[in-house]
């Protein structure tokens, strides 16, 4: 997954996207 993609979900979610791809990833997760 790009970091764009990853961001695109993480705002969906109203989750920051700030920081690296691991943090992106990270929050993802949770």
């Amino acid at each position: 997954m790009t970091v764009p993609q990853l961001k695109e979900l993480l705002k969906k979610e109203g989750k920051p996207v700030s920081g690296k791809k691991a943090d992106l990833i990270a929050r993802l997760t949770e």
